[in-house]
Parts: structure tokens; sequence; C-alpha cells
């Protein structure tokens, strides 16, 4: 047998399905964030000086929040098609194969 690669198709939908819990919590930990938004009245006179860096920190954050689900979402369905594309090229091999035995034994064989 010739060396080369074999891909677990089982394993690749299963760490697809695994990235949903990662979007799950990134979905909480947004959340969290914008719990953490505070009214300007909260901040007093410190306010004054800290609240606009503190906004902007609030939104760089749900804006990184973001692209982590974005990735998370695409890397998911990236890994889905993979998958479903070396089932496909699995299952056209099986087909080919069982032909190609059909032909070289005979049609009584099979």
């Amino acid at each position: 047998m010739g060396s080369g690669y074999r891909v677990r198709v089982d394993a690749l939908h299963e760490y697809a399905g695994e990235l949903d819990k990662y979007r799950e919590q990134g979905a909480k930990i947004t959340e969290k964030v914008t719990q953490a938004d505070v009214g300007d009245k909260s901040w007093g006179v410190v306010g004054l000086f800290t609240k606009s860096g503190y906004d902007d920190t609030l939104r760089e954050l749900h804006t990184l929040l973001a692209s982590i689900a974005d990735g998370l979402a695409s890397a998911q369905a990236k890994l889905t098609d993979a998958a479903d594309v070396y089932q496909g090229v699995e299952d056209d091999h099986k087909i080919f194969f069982g032909q190609v035995e059909t032909l070289l034994d005979g049609p009584g064989k099979h």
C-alpha cells in the first residue's frame, strides 16, 4: 500500500461541531461586556478623564469578539465543506471501483 493520507471525515464533522461551544462562550463574554458599559453618571468626576477611553476599549473589545465569532463561523463552515468533499470523493471512489470489480468479475458475482 502506498503512502499518503487518510482523512477521518467523522473527526472533521466532530471538530466543526465543537466550534459551536466556542461561539457560545464568545456570546456569553459579549453579553458580559455589554453589561460592563455603565452610564455616564456612574463615573462622576473621574469619568471626565477616563470614560471616553473606557468606551473606546469596550468598542474595540466588541469588534474583536465579533471578529472571533465570524472566524469561528467561517472555520466551522469550511471544515464542514471539507468533510463533505472528502466524503463525496470517497463515495465516488467506492462506486467507481465497485463498477470496475463488476466488469472484471462479471455481473453474476455481485
